[in-house]
């Protein structure tokens, strides 16, 4: 299957080191290297990351395609969250996403933004000019209600997302990024109704809790793998691409995020080594169950 991946790839800051991050980077290792995927990347680039960004995606097999940009987003990683970020007005225009989508024939779309590369209302119009295209669409939203202040990292709920939400076969976010609410059981519960009338997945993640699951006007509730954590960041990068993974291959949603929750509990276990593979993913998969009992 051919993946194409929309997002700016970044700079990840842990102490005194710096590394790629990025869902591009971690949803493209996901595809690339776990899951066989021919796998391209649209990101932004600049000047001083430019070689480095090239140089990675080739030797992991990733077709890079970019935008320049001033200056790619640097985070800040601490215990395994994104808690501040230098960036700069970095954009993803969607007419080169509709040209990429026409050249690259991706069984798989996912719009994977970091920091705000994505201006809602034009991808809106840019899902819609591709409601033909028969690609599992996906769509993960922490880049698009983060707001830099100077606390640091903070979140900032749009009404706007749920017109991109309606448009794509399968959400996936963080409980703390569903903002408009403290309360999870009113996130899980609003979200459960604003959604029944379209025929779009949302996945709520609550890290090592549970993970919730808005289907076809039922919720249902899942418990991840219990392993011991090494690194968290980009599993729900992992989460997301693998789910879409398995549904463009035919799997039945529920499958594909059962799929999804084991491969990003083994990534969090493994970081520092092989991640996972196709066959410990389903050796996996009768320890996740999903209980229609939610929130």
């Amino acid at each position: 299957m051919r993946a194409l991946i929309v997002g700016s790839t970044t700079i990840d800051v842990l102490d005194e080191a710096f590394r790629i991050g990025g869902s591009t980077y971690y949803g493209g290792v996901t595809l690339s290297r776990y899951l066989g995927d021919e796998t391209h990347v649209l990101t932004t680039i600049d000047d001083e990351v430019s070689g480095y960004f090239r140089d990675t995606f080739s030797e992991l097999g990733i077709s890079l395609h970019s935008v320049k940009c001033s200056k790619v987003p640097r985070f800040v990683i601490k215990q395994g969250k994104a808690v501040d970020v230098i960036a700069s007005d970095c954009r993803i225009p969607p007419y080169v996403v509709g040209e990429l989508v026409r050249v690259v024939k991706p069984d798989i779309i996912f719009l994977a933004p970091v920091y705000r590369e994505i201006d809602v209302k034009e991808y809106v119009n840019l899902l819609r000019s591709l409601k033909d295209v028969t690609a599992f669409k996906a769509l993960d939203i922490q880049g698009l209600v983060r707001v830099s202040t100077s606390k640091g990292i903070e979140c900032s709920w749009r009404e706007d997302l749920l017109d991109l939400m309606s448009l794509v076969n399968f959400t996936h976010g963080n409980i703390r990024e569903f903002c408009f609410s403290n309360n999870a059981e009113y996130v899980v519960k609003s979200l459960a109704e604003v959604m029944k009338p379209y025929d779009s997945a949302v996945a709520i993640t609550t890290d090592s809790s549970y993970v919730y699951l808005l289907h076809e006007s039922r919720c249902f509730k899942a418990t991840p793998l219990k392993v011991t954590i090494t690194d968290e960041v980009g599993a729900g990068d992992v989460f997301t691409a693998s789910v879409a993974h398995y549904a463009a291959e035919g799997r039945d949603l529920l499958y594909a995020v059962r799929a999804g929750i084991a491969a990003a509990s083994l990534k969090v276990w493994r970081a520092r080594s092989t991640w996972f593979t196709k066959e410990e993913v389903e050796n996996y998969l009768p320890q996740v169950t999903f209980s229609q009992s939610c929130p």
